[in-house]
Formats: structure tokens, sequence, C-alpha cells
């Protein structure tokens, strides 16, 4: 069962971010591969194609046996949640997307979240995740962050409305920036209480 849950939480993040990098295409004909190509710099697609990659391994049995692919799924299941609630607190309201953007919306910010969080809470006493590793999954938020900003300056997009920092100002992207920070702790604070020991 947990074999077959992985294959197809793979396959329905793989579909997710399809869509979304059709939609964009077939809304922008006259460059449609840019437009596709476009969609990989946002977190949602990013964390979509983390789970589908990881949980495609999985399904293999390769590396199910090693601690440290073990450890790698709290990093991808944290940025997934990190996903569906900052779209869901933040964004939702912002965006109406019709078509197969919204088939794409309800796959990346809902289904593979919800399905990837059940995951962990299914198998959860098939995994032990420590404090120390933390250390590990915050890497990668960090490093997007700063690609942000580094985007941002060069181009004035910041990717995300919150993240506007020559409308919004320093101060607010701190608050954010820390907001998501301890978004970040508090969710890795509950997968590892989740898996931890008695």
């Amino acid at each position: 069962m947990k074999n077959k849950y992985a294959v197809a939480l793979s396959v329905v993040a793989i579909v997710g971010v399809l869509a979304t990098m059709l939609s964009n295409a077939l809304d922008n004909p006259e460059t449609p591969l840019m437009s596709a190509l476009t969609s990989l710099k946002y977190f949602t697609i990013q964390s979509n194609i983390f789970i589908a990659v990881y949980f495609g391994v999985a399904s293999t049995k390769y590396f199910s046996q090693k601690k440290w692919f073990s450890d790698l799924l709290g990093a991808v299941l944290v940025y997934i949640t990190i996903t569906f609630l900052v779209f869901a607190v933040m964004l939702q309201g912002t965006w109406r997307p019709e078509g197969l953007a919204q088939f794409g919306n309800i796959l990346n910010h809902y289904l593979v979240p919800l399905s990837a969080i059940a995951f962990l809470v299914w198998f959860r006493n098939d995994y032990q995740f420590h404090w120390n590793s933390i250390y590990k999954w915050i890497t990668y938020p960090l490093v997007y962050i700063i690609f942000l900003l580094i985007h941002g300056i060069i181009t004035t997009d910041y990717i995300y409305p919150f993240f506007e920092i020559d409308e919004l100002g320093i101060g607010y992207f701190l608050i954010t920036f820390l907001g998501i920070m301890c978004l970040f702790f508090l969710l890795s604070w509950g997968a590892i209480s989740l898996t931890k020991k008695k």
C-alpha cells in the first residue's frame, strides 16, 4: 500500500506541475516555451517537483533503507505544507485561475500537500526525524529567498506580492520573512514530534 501511495502521489504532483506549465504556455502563445519554463521560479512548482521526485524514487525502494533519504521526507513535507498554508492564507484571494490553470492550482496547492501530510500521518511509524535535521531542511528555503531577492532586484519582480520590497518596504519584508521562518520551525517541530518514538 505504501508504495502504491507513493507512486500515486508522485503522479498527481507531476500532473499538477505539467498542468500549470501548459496553462502558462497556452496563455502566452507568443512565447509558450519561455512562459512554461517561467513557472519553475515559483516555490509552489518547485515544492511539487520535490514531492514528485521524492515519492517517485521512494516507490522503487532503492533508497528506502537509507537514513538520509528517510530524513529527506521531513524536508519535502515541510516545504509542501508551507506551499499549502501560505497559499490558503495569503494568496488564495488574490488569484482566480480558470480551466487548466484551476486544475493545476487544485493539485499543486491542495491535493498534493494534503495527500503528502496524510502519508506522513499514516506511515509515521516508519520514520523518525531529529532536531539536527532542521539545519539541513532550512537550506533550501533560505536559498530560495536569496534567489527571490536577487530576481526582484534585477527584474523588479519579487515573484510573490508579500515580498514586494519596492512597494511594501524592507520592514514588511522582514516581518513576512520572520513569519515564514517561524512557520518553517513550527512545521518542522510538528513533523519531528509526530515521528518521535516513545
